[in-house]
């Protein structure tokens, strides 16, 4: 017990809000600023590997992975952030979700039927990669061979 007690993370399960597809479109058409600022734009965020992305995702949505080091930078300045994986309550969606809130992100939701519902309830998906990655800056393929030292 005091080892769960020890462990204690500042986000959990109860911090993660999952919308239904309807719940999450409206989300996504309202705006984000306030009377006293500038409406900023939402963004819908994949977080999963690039071949999937460039699959099918959903149109306008980012492909930022948490292996980015520039994951963090590239969503900031947005309002609503919705972010999906690929089924439902998609474990790399739930903790791109974790890790934005915990980085001072305040508004961050999820899709909760994740890409697979949202191609099930035939909604538009959009095919290609995402142009707004950028360039030069290697490849985020886990498996691609790294050089090996020859000491």
């Amino acid at each position: 017990l005091t080892m769960v007690a020890g462990c204690k993370t500042p986000y959990s399960d109860k911090d993660v809000h999952w919308l239904s597809i309807d719940e999450a479109k409206k989300a996504m058409t309202e705006s984000s600023g306030s009377w006293l600022s500038e409406p900023t734009v939402n963004v819908w965020v994949d977080p999963r590997d690039a071949v999937f992305y460039r699959v099918g995702h959903i149109p306008g949505a980012l492909n930022v992975q948490l292996s980015d080091p520039d994951a963090i930078t590239r969503i900031e300045g947005y309002g609503l952030i919705m972010v999906y994986g690929e089924g439902y309550e998609a474990p790399i969606a739930d903790a791109m979700i974790k890790t934005l809130l915990k980085n001072g992100q305040k508004h961050v939701k999820g899709l909760q039927v994740g890409f697979d519902g949202w191609q099930e309830a035939r909604q538009k998906v959009e095919r290609g990669d995402d142009t707004t990655q950028p360039t030069g800056t290697g490849t985020t393929d886990r498996w691609q061979r790294q050089p090996v030292d020859d000491e």
